[in-house]
């Protein structure tokens, strides 16, 4: 579990910024604070769901961004060793696009706590760090590119269980523009403390992307009976108490074949490059129904019939149903996307009962769910931009429970545009900027 992520030149993060999942031990009059919320680890409590909220713009999803950067940074090598890293600084000033930009994790791998820090330029990576901070404060390693020598060095620590051979290996095979862990693991070395690192930062952090009915079918179907059976009795049984009348799905194998194309007009390279991607001449996908119950007896309905926010529950359970499985830290961008506010908070209620070393970071801009009664206050971040283009966030500490959380957060975002929903003459510009083009046509 993450226990906090800093990132500082990057996109519209200049200055140096903290995202921590460390919860306040600050407990209210009421029982609103309950556990499933976090874990305790080393005395600290690690939460297990954050949700950002903030207007467009604003930096959420490049916070996401940054996370998977730093994912990518660590488990990827540019093909060529000469080619340069991706390097993707603050734009919007002087000096920033010839600073590094820097990143740091700190998380943990059963009971042990690691901080993995890293600064990359446009040209190579500057700096790269793994350290274990408990049970016992140690180095893994210490890289640094000296510009004075033209080359990079290594120091290995006293937690750094690799071979004097293969330190030794492991230094001359080292690359200006790759970390570190993405080195090693294409070398046969034997390491448990860096394979449980890289294997973290490959398996156990995510980002999501909305997936089409197709992957959405391959998801509900693995191959796995005893996972599919899993899943399809927890989203089953979800869809009907978010009131939908869905009381069972099938996915059904399907195919069709590359000759009907080219008969109904398909580009010859198109038809080509799918004969070589399916000799058998046959393309086979997954069609997903869902079985509806009604007062005329049970009926199917092909998944692409389905309205949107129905589809989106099931994508996002589905979603949470593998962080669940796999222990991971998960982004979710627009989280509330075409589904209703009480079915997603039904939803993320569910997630938090049954949640264990795992944790999603959210972004949401149905501002409604702030108004939860079971919302821990400081498990919210709210994000804003400066007039140089500048990302911050914060979080409430404290919030008396007779106050309203959402109407609170309501009035410190923007005022500006609630001033100006008031003013009719402000919205009556736009039609004389509509008239106007109309006179220079």
């Amino acid at each position: 579990m993450i226990e906090y992520f800093t990132v500082k030149n990057y996109r519209s993060y200049r200055d140096l910024t903290e995202l921590s999942f460390v919860a306040s031990k600050k407990e209210g009059k009421k029982n609103d604070l309950p556990p499933a919320w976090y874990k305790e680890i080393d005395g600290k409590r690690i939460l297990r769901l954050i949700l950002c909220v903030g207007l467009n713009g604003t930096g959420k999803s490049k916070l996401f961004s940054a996370l998977g950067y730093l994912r990518m940074l660590v488990i990827s090598k540019p093909q060529a060793p000469t080619e340069n890293p991706e390097y993707r600084p603050f734009l919007l000033d002087d000096h920033s696009q010839e600073e590094p930009t820097e990143l740091s994790l700190s998380y943990y791998i059963g009971d042990k706590n690691y901080l993995y820090s890293i600064k990359i330029s446009r040209t190579r990576i500057e700096e790269e760090e793994l350290k274990l901070l408990s049970p016992r404060a140690s180095r893994v390693y210490y890289r640094l590119f000296d510009s004075s020598q033209n080359r990079i060095s290594i120091q290995f620590g006293s937690a750094c269980d690799l071979s004097r051979q293969d330190q030794h290996d492991l230094e001359v095979n080292l690359r200006s523009n790759a970390s570190v862990l993405s080195i090693f693991r294409g070398l046969n070395m034997d390491s448990a403390v860096l394979v449980g690192n890289y294997d973290y930062f490959e398996n156990r952090i995510s980002c999501v992307r909305k997936s089409s009915s197709q992957e959405l079918a391959d998801k509900l179907s693995t191959g796995d009976a005893n996972h599919d059976a899993r899943m399809k009795k927890l989203l089953l049984a979800l869809l009907k108490d978010v009131e939908t009348n869905i009381v069972d799905y099938r996915i059904e194998d399907a195919s069709f074949s590359i000759s009907e194309l080219k008969s109904q007009g398909a580009p010859e390279l198109l038809l080509k490059m799918m004969m070589e991607q399916n000799p058998s001449g046959f393309i086979k996908h997954k069609t997903l129904k869902f079985i509806h119950s009604t007062s005329n007896g049970n009926r199917d309905l092909e998944s692409g019939l389905e309205s949107l926010g129905t589809l989106n529950i099931v994508r996002l359970l589905v979603v949470l149903y593998d962080i669940v499985l796999s222990r991971k830290s998960c982004c979710i961008d627009e989280i509330e996307y075409g589904i209703h506010t009480k079915a997603l908070a039904f939803i993320l209620k569910m997630y938090l009962t049954i949640a264990e070393d795992c944790q999603v970071i959210a972004a949401t801009h149905d501002l409604s769910i702030l108004d939860s009664p079971f919302l821990r206050r400081d498990a919210v971040r709210i994000f804003e931009k400066n007039s140089d283009g500048v990302t911050t966030f914060h979080k409430r500490e404290y919030l008396h429970n007779t106050m309203s959380f959402f109407r609170t957060y309501e009035k410190e975002v923007a005022p500006q545009i609630d001033r100006f929903l008031a003013e009719y003459e402000i919205f009556a510009k736009y039609k004389q900027y509509l008239e106007d083009a109309k006179i220079h046509e």
